[in-house]
C-alpha cells in the first residue's frame, strides 16, 4: 500500500453518512484537521463514532457516564473550545486553544446541568507533551525537572506563563484536585505534566473551569478508544492515578465500541470500516460493564 492509498479521496467518502453534516460544519468553521481524509485520522473517528447518536444514545452515555438521567442533550458539539478564553491560552503570537474533540451537554432531570468532555485516540500511542519544556526560549526548565504539578513552581513554569506572554490558569482550576505521585515506571521524574499528560490536564482543566464558572454543576473527562489499543489506555489510566477525581469532576473510560453499540445500525458500518481496530461487536456487553470504570 502506496502512502496515497491511505487517503480518501474527498470528504464524502472520509466519514460516513451519518457524519457528513457534521465535518462539513467543521469545514466552515476551519476547524478540520490537516490529516482527516487519513484512514487513521482520530478527528474523523470522532465524527463517525458521535455524529450518528440521536438523543436516546446521547441521554444513554451521558447515564453511562454517571453524571445521571438527561431526557433532552444538547447536540453532539466537535472541536469545541473556550471562547471566552477562560485559560487564558490564546496570545498575540498564537490564537490556540484547548479544544476538545467531543463535548455532549444537557439537564438532568432534576434540573442539574451536566456535561461530558470527551477525548477521542484511534491509533495514538500516547498524548502531546508539553510544548513549553520542548521550547529552545524556555529559560529555566528547574520546574520542568521537579517531582509535583508544574514543577510545584507555578509563578516559574513556562507553560503557565504561556511562554512569556501572559498567565495561563490551569493551575487555578486545577486547585482542588488531589494530586498524586505518579509510580516510578510511569514517570520520568520531573513535572508530572511535560510528557504525555499534559494534553489530558488541559482538557481537565477545562471540564473544571465549567463547574467552577458555573455553566456546569458536574462533569466528566472521559476517553474513548477502541478497547484493543492497551497503550493509549495504560496512558490514561497513568494521567488517572495523577489527578484524582472530586465531587463534581470525574475521569471515566469510555471504549469506542460502547459508542457505536447505540448507533441506530448498532455499530455494522463503523465495524466495516475500522476493522480490525474495533473488537469483535459480539463482544459489547463486556465493554459496557467497563465504560464507566475510573
Amino acid at each position: 500500500m502506496t502512502l496515497r492509498d491511505l487517503y480518501f479521496n474527498d470528504d464524502a467518502s472520509a466519514v460516513l453518512p451519518g457524519a457528513q453534516n457534521a465535518l462539513a460544519e467543521l469545514r466552515a468553521r476551519g476547524s478540520t484537521h490537516r490529516y482527516v481524509r487519513h484512514v487513521r485520522s482520530s478527528q474523523a473517528f470522532a465524527l463517525n463514532l458521535f455524529a450518528p447518536l440521536n438523543h436516546i444514545a446521547r441521554s444513554e452515555l451521558l447515564e453511562l457516564l454517571g453524571l445521571g438521567m438527561v431526557s433532552h442533550p444538547d447536540a453532539v458539539a466537535f472541536e469545541w473550545e473556550d471562547e471566552l478564553d477562560r485559560l487564558a491560552e490564546a496570545s498575540p503570537c498564537s490564537p490556540h486553544r484547548t479544544q476538545v474533540d467531543v463535548l455532549i451537554r444537557g439537564t438532568t432531570n432534576d434540573g442539574r446541568r451536566v456535561g461530558a468532555l470527551i477525548e477521542v485516540k484511534l491509533g495514538e500511542h500516547d498524548f502531546g507533551a508539553c510544548s513549553a519544556y520542548d521550547s529552545n526560549t524556555n529559560p529555566d526548565r528547574t520546574p520542568c525537572r521537579t517531582p509535583g504539578l508544574f514543577g510545584d513552581a507555578p509563578d516559574k513554569c513556562f507553560q503557565l506563563n504561556n511562554h512569556g506572554r501572559g498567565r495561563r490558569t490551569y493551575d487555578r482550576y486545577l486547585g482542588d484536585v488531589p494530586i498524586s505521585t505518579p509510580s516510578t515506571r510511569a514517570t520520568d521524574g520531573g513535572c508530572v505534566v511535560r510528557q504525555g499528560r499534559s494534553q489530558p490536564m488541559r482538557n481537565l482543566a477545562l471540564a473544571h473551569m465549567l463547574v467552577s464558572e458555573g455553566e456546569l454543576d458536574a462533569a466528566v473527562f472521559a476517553l474513548c478508544a477502541p478497547e484493543k489499543h492497551p497503550t493509549i489506555w495504560r496512558r490514561f489510566e497513568e494521567f488517572q492515578t495523577v489527578f484524582g477525581d472530586t465531587s463534581r469532576v470525574r475521569t471515566a473510560r469510555l471504549p469506542a465500541e460502547v459508542v457505536a453499540a447505540h448507533h441506530p445500525d448498532v455499530g455494522t458500518a463503523l465495524r466495516r470500516r475500522y476493522e480490525p481496530a474495533l473488537v469483535s461487536f459480539d463482544a459489547v456487553r463486556s465493554c459496557h460493564a467497563r465504560a464507566a470504570r475510573t
